[in-house]
């Protein structure tokens, strides 16, 4: 809901919405409150302008992965179709023996995981007319985002049991606090020569401020630290702040050529003194072919042409706010007292990672239905900002027993071309209908590591001098053996070897896919007829992998598989059954192990129905009369469908590694609106 309204001088805007949505599982799901207010003054030369958006939500969430409470993991493996989960007297039943007996409904009714957010943005900015087109404009902002998260795992879950009831309270303040100064000025000289010019200095200082408190040994089921038999407490506090000035000039001539330039000069606190400061910057320039007196023949059939190119460099920050700094921490107990170790090593020339982007494009306007957009593009990224493994020592092991120090290690290259064609293909008085198709290919590339290392392998990741960045290293699987029924290997010998082993100790790993597409895109079709709006987008992806991650369901009959549920993908009549037999699974037997093998990668080609929108608009003559000027009832559908390969075990939209491990779905979601204007 929203309105708006003024005059020419003052100007407001306010509106307010309501979002609720049930989870595809027990205990998820978000509901949100939102309210924003614009307001705009103008007096003689000052205008003044202010906003403010406040939202509240809460959010409830199962946990992914391989969590005693995981729901997806609960249908993908731990529960049978004879598993029940209730006992006769309607007791809870423990029946679920490759979780030790956690019953994920019992986990469900008891725990919870529930996330309060309550977001406030704010802007108030001045603009000053000093002389003809000369304005200089002071904006400050400030964004406060605060997060109240409770967890309870309860005595009678698994998950709490044995620490008789488990309670912990996150609370987490992030705030932002950012001031920009723009002089701005154009003006056109001799009818012709137009020029944009803007000189800024911004400054940016964020803190984040972090609680936690951990209650256990509860009475009672009343989750509150201090009905806690014990309990324990953390708290950080973790700051930046970042500095810039920046200029751009853009020039044009009888809207025929363009030129733009823009610099910028970051300095950021996440730095060293001597790698603080960045230079950033970029050029482009277009040219407006239909504006030119040759074209003028051809005007009835390229209503629009131009052509456009440009090149530039930006910077990313590392993701450490004291990366570069050697320091110790306490909160380590010695024999009963405090103590501190080494938890961070010194790195001053950790710096900016740089990206050197080149664009070149053109857009055409065909017989004043058709555009085409056509653009090539070349991003080459240097100083790679990347963890790389080092030596593990007390303080420096994160939370999964891995070393790594951020460092500038190396190089890497995308490269690639974007496709958008719309066309209006029929438009009259009762009757809109466009089309929008975009098609995108991208080639990633890791150039350089840090000049020394070729590779850096991380399980079945692997990140090689040559390959895309995200590449997956296993055995290459070869089929079945018809002898003996086990999975056959290509040895992938130095010499090239193409010959097959069952023992997997005598093949050689190699890189069996990547996960990024070679093709993505969408389709959108828009419909309006009389009082009638219907809108309807396809996206697809080809060519990119998946790799499944549950490493342990791929054992063939391993242990696992009589602990619960047998994967569809196990299908006991293309098993091998007997010597001789040229069968499309192995052998399923007690005792087999899993190999991480090219047998697990999963094609994600697809299509998808990621939205379909169909809405009614009540007449204009109608709606006045009630004092409306807008009233539209629409339904929205997202995720409706999708086309895939029966291979896909997981949704085709993977984690950005590939790496799938009982993630939660895409939502297929149905939404009824309506939508009022005054």
């Amino acid at each position: 809901m929203n309105a708006q309204g003024g005059n020419e001088r003052t100007k407001f805007y306010t509106s307010f919405g309501y979002t609720k949505q049930e989870g595809i599982t027990l205990q998820s799901g978000y509901e949100r409150i939102t309210g924003r207010a614009n307001m705009s003054h103008t007096a003689d030369r000052v205008t003044i302008e202010a906003s403010t958006m406040f939202t509240n939500s809460t959010q409830n969430v199962n946990s992914e992965g391989t969590s005693f409470s995981s729901p997806i993991m609960c249908l993908a493996m731990t529960a049978s179709p004879s598993t029940f989960p209730y006992n006769e007297d309607g007791t809870f039943s423990t029946s679920f023996p490759a979780l030790n007996g956690a019953n994920p409904l019992q986990t469900a009714t008891y725990n919870y995981d529930r996330s309060t957010i309550v977001r406030t943005l704010n802007t108030l900015s001045a603009t000053w007319n000093i002389w003809d087109n000369l304005n200089i404009k002071e904006t400050l902002g400030y964004d406060f985002n605060q997060t109240n998260n409770r967890v309870w795992w309860d005595p009678r879950s698994n998950d709490g049991r044995s620490s008789k009831g488990v309670f912990q309270r996150y609370m987490m303040n992030r705030s932002k606090l950012n001031t920009q100064t723009q002089l701005t000025y154009n003006k056109t000289f001799a009818e012709h020569h137009n020029i944009d010019v803007l000189l800024g200095f911004e400054t940016e200082d964020y803190k984040y401020d972090y609680t936690y408190t951990n209650g256990n040994t509860y009475p009672s089921y009343l989750p509150e630290i201090t009905n806690a038999g014990v309990s324990r407490g953390a708290s950080n506090i973790n700051s930046y702040r970042m500095t810039s000035y920046l200029g751009r000039l853009n020039y044009d001539y009888a809207g025929k050529y363009y030129v733009s330039g823009s610099f910028r000069r970051d300095g950021s606190s996440r730095l060293s003194r001597d790698s603080r400061w960045g230079n950033f910057w970029s050029v482009s320039g277009s040219w407006r072919l239909s504006q030119e007196a040759f074209m003028e023949s051809l005007s009835n059939v390229i209503t629009d042409a131009k052509i456009r190119a440009s090149y530039g460099v930006n910077g990313t920050q590392p993701k450490d706010y004291y990366g570069y700094m050697g320091v110790y921490e306490f909160g380590y107990n010695y024999n009963g007292n405090g103590g501190s170790s080494e938890a961070r090593f010194y790195n001053p020339s950790l710096k900016w990672e740089k990206n050197y982007a080149t664009n070149i494009g053109i857009d055409l306007t065909l017989f004043n239905r058709l555009t085409v957009s056509a653009e090539w593009y070349n991003r080459e990224t240097k100083d790679l900002l990347m963890d790389k493994p080092i030596s593990a020592a007390v303080g420096v092991i994160n939370s999964s027993g891995v070393a790594n120090m951020l460092v500038n290690v190396g190089s890497m290259r995308n490269r690639g071309f974007e496709l958008e064609l719309k066309s209006t293909n029929i438009q009259n008085k009762d009757l809109l209908w466009t089309t929008s198709l975009n098609i995108g290919h991208n080639k990633n590339k890791l150039t350089k590591l840090d000049g020394e290392q070729q590779e850096i392998i991380s399980g079945v990741s692997i990140h090689r001098v040559g390959q895309p960045y995200y590449s997956i290293y296993a055995y290459e699987y070869a089929g079945v053996d018809p002898q003996t029924g086990k999975e056959l290997y290509y040895i992938n010998g130095e010499d090239g070897s193409r010959e097959t082993t069952t023992n997997s100790a005598a093949a050689n790993k190699t890189i069996i896919g990547s996960i990024e597409p070679k093709v993505q895109g969408g389709l959108t079709n828009y419909v309006s007829w009389k009082f009638i709006d219907f809108n309807l987008t396809l996206t697809y992806s080809l060519g990119g992998h998946a790799y499944d991650y549950a490493t342990w369901l791929q054992s063939n009959g391993g242990t696992y598989h009589y602990l619960g549920n047998v994967p569809a993908y196990y299908k006991m009549e293309d098993t091998w059954q007997k010597t001789g037999d040229n069968a499309k699974l192995p052998q399923f037997a007690y005792g087999n192990a899993n190999k991480a093998s090219s047998r697990w990668l999963m094609s994600t080609d697809h299509l998808r129905v990621k939205n379909m929108t169909l809405g009614f608009t009540l007449p204009q003559s109608w709606s006045s009369k009630a004092g409306i000027s807008k009233l539209r009832a629409y339904v929205s559908g997202n995720n409706l469908l999708t086309w895939k390969k029966k291979s896909l075990y997981v949704d085709p939209e993977v984690p950005v590694d590939g790496l799938c491990t009982f993630e939660t779905p895409a939502l297929r979601t149905v939404t009824f609106g309506l939508e009022i204007g005054f």
